[in-house]
């Protein structure tokens, strides 16, 4: 009897062992499906990743273009600006040089010259002028009112150049 206690007690002690076993076993293969679980959201993160990387940099050259495309727009109304100011100190120099003239035409008459033929021309040309000043005068010649884009401070930080790198700019 003794004997059969103690293999009853043996075999208590295998299959606990054996239901550890299985415990053990299934634990196991949790920890390999967690594991792989682990590698394929890495994966997935890493791809995630790669794709947002490739978006910013896509992003940040469009950003580039536009803001070079709305530079290009000021410094075109910046010619036109100045074509036109051009204009209209060219136009206001003509009215000042008529008016000069008038008033030395005046003096002359007073003298006792006889230049009547010649005033009623240069007071003509003193009235085309202005007519030309009024049409040439800008409002304000002043770059503080234009609507310049702004610049993020990370693209003035940056030291050499394009943030992205070379083999990205001809994509």
């Amino acid at each position: 009897m003794e004997a059969f206690n103690e293999y009853v007690v043996m075999m208590e002690d295998h299959v606990m062992a054996s239901r550890n076993n299985k415990e053990i076993e299934s634990i196991g293969f949790e920890i390999r499906r967690l594991s792989e679980e682990l590698e394929t959201t890495k994966a997935r993160i890493a791809a995630l990743e790669v794709e947002r990387d490739r978006d910013v940099r896509r992003a940040s050259r469009i950003a580039r273009r536009d803001i070079a495309g709305k530079y290009r727009e000021v410094l075109e109304s910046l010619k036109g600006r100045r074509a036109s100011k051009k204009k209209e100190v060219s136009a206001e120099i003509r009215l000042r040089e008529v008016t000069a003239n008038i008033d030395l035409l005046n003096e002359l008459k007073d003298g006792g010259l006889t230049v009547d033929a010649e005033l009623p021309r240069l007071k003509e040309i003193e009235g085309d002028c202005e007519g030309l000043v009024a049409l040439a005068a800008l409002p304000d010649w002043s770059i503080s009112e234009l609507d310049l884009p702004q610049v993020s401070d990370d693209s003035t930080n940056q030291v050499g150049g394009s943030s992205v790198p070379n083999d990205f700019v001809s994509s």
